[in-house]
């Protein structure tokens, strides 16, 4: 990987003293300890958030666009993929961003479909883009409309009714809010490569040097 780095560097006439003080400004940097989330729909923004610190050790901070540092003190930046060029406007050139992936729907429900035949199925979130995509993915798999029974969790006594249904497709917050009596069916967001990749990052800034002697 040095090597490289230095022979890129020759090819795009960059001098060595000019490599190397640009390393020595690297390496001077705050290592990150922790995450920083940017996403601009706040209840989106949260369900991320729940969901990453439930995958890593690190904290997990979060912010919009219109409020994001544009240089993020010891923090990692990790959005969705579409909010990276927007995101690269507000940083320094070179920025390093982590971009999330989000996992397949109709994949995660796969395990629960074909649909059984004339069962009550409850969908319960606060981000109204988990409702809309449930829906639309729920009728496409054979769910007759009259069997969906959807609530936005952030309306007053949106838990009413749901203990009818045979089971409530929901977000990891949304999930936590329902009665113990209702099985939850919590859908995870983020995709296994993201958590992968959040995690293996996470054991990159904090794996101690071995052998640094030799």
């Amino acid at each position: 990987m040095i090597a490289r780095l230095f022979r890129s560097a020759r090819k795009l006439g960059v001098t060595l003293p000019q490599v190397r003080f640009r390393l020595r400004q690297w390496l001077e940097l705050q290592p990150p300890d922790h995450f920083l989330l940017i996403e601009p729909d706040e209840e989106l923004r949260r369900i991320l958030a729940a969901e990453i610190a439930r995958s890593v050790t690190f904290p997990v901070e979060s912010c919009g666009l219109e409020d994001c540092p544009r240089t993020p003190e010891g923090g990692m930046p990790v959005l969705l993929p579409n909010r990276e060029l927007k995101a690269r406007e507000l940083m320094p050139p070179g920025a390093e961003l982590l971009i999330l992936q989000i996992r397949s729907v109709p994949a995660s429900l796969a395990e629960y479909l074909p649909a059984p035949s004339g069962a009550l199925v409850g969908v319960a979130s606060r981000w109204q883009e988990f409702l809309k995509v449930a829906r639309a993915v729920l009728t496409a798999a054979g769910f007759h409309p009259d069997s969906l029974v959807f609530r936005d969790a952030g309306e007053p006594h949106w838990q009413r009714g749901l203990k009818e249904t045979a089971a409530v497709v929901c977000d990891v917050l949304t999930a936590a809010e329902l009665p113990s009596s209702v099985r939850a069916i919590p859908f995870s967001l983020l995709s296994e490569t993201s958590v992968a990749e959040l995690r293996r990052f996470e054991d990159f800034v904090r794996q101690p040097l071995e052998n640094s002697d030799s």
